[in-house]
């Protein structure tokens, strides 16, 4: 069994700054999990396949309730990811737990940041908006861009909290897609929330897993290990959150 679990600190000055004393948690997190594309990653690099995911990206979505069928952040922000570091800890059991520890920070305008992931690359996800609202069981969806995502086979798609697969009009505005993908739920979206390439972290391609059939590599923004989202966190161009994941092996 796998336990998940991420930690948020805020700095007040920049991530090559000096961390300052005295500096507070500002808290765990409401739900963190290591994703179904992170368990795939796992068995995939237990047979020497795939990167690390010691990446940290995050975002500023309203939606909470990380969940294993998530595939990617509900709304990343535009910094770029950060390599963090990794090692191998103890907590119960002698060499049980993986960790990552990383900043990031503010450099576009003022955001109240409230979920962060790790991933298997640094490189930015394709993220667009729906240019329609997307209700219950509709099964084509209207997005305002199609730019980065892949030329062929099916891939999946972030939106709030339900994952779709889409399956036609992949290089279109207007896709054809599977309704509540790995487990999550089908719901109605609104106009304009973020839609999110993620990748599967190998799951079809080595182990007939799932129903990504397109190449969702480093380039397309690879794909997320661990979600988290916590209590909102305040920023303001230039302060930093350093972010501390854990996976426990139980």
């Amino acid at each position: 069994m796998f336990r998940s679990e991420a930690l948020a600190f805020m700095l007040d000055q920049p991530y090559d700054a000096p961390i300052p004393r005295g500096r507070a948690r500002t808290g765990d997190a409401n739900a963190a999990v290591a994703t179904f594309p992170g368990r795939s990653i796992i068995w995939n690099r237990l047979i020497g396949n795939g990167t690390e995911p010691k990446n940290i990206g995050w975002g500023d979505s309203a939606v909470t309730g990380s969940a294993n069928p998530n595939v990617n952040l509900f709304k990343p922000q535009t910094e770029a990811r950060t390599a963090g570091t990794s090692t191998c800890i103890t907590t119960t059991q002698l060499a049980d737990t993986y960790q990552v520890t990383g900043a990031i920070t503010c450099l576009v305008g003022a955001k109240t940041i409230t979920e962060a992931g790790l991933f298997d690359t640094t490189t930015l996800s394709p993220t667009t908006t729906l240019a329609a609202a997307l209700g219950l069981g509709v099964l084509s969806m209207s997005i305002g861009s199609a730019t980065g995502l892949p030329a062929t086979g099916n891939y999946y798609m972030q939106i709030d909290n339900e994952t779709v697969l889409v399956t036609g009009g992949q290089t279109t505005t207007l896709q054809t897609i599977t309704r509540g993908a790995l487990g999550s739920a089908d719901a109605a979206h609104s106009l304009g929330a973020p839609v999110t390439l993620g990748g599967d972290g190998g799951a079809r391609a080595n182990f007939t897993l799932g129903g990504q059939t397109a190449t969702v590599g480093a380039a397309q923004g690879g794909s997320c290990f661990i979600h988290a989202d916590f209590g909102g966190i305040a920023l303001n161009v230039n302060d930093s959150i350093n972010f501390t994941f854990r996976d426990q092996l139980t």
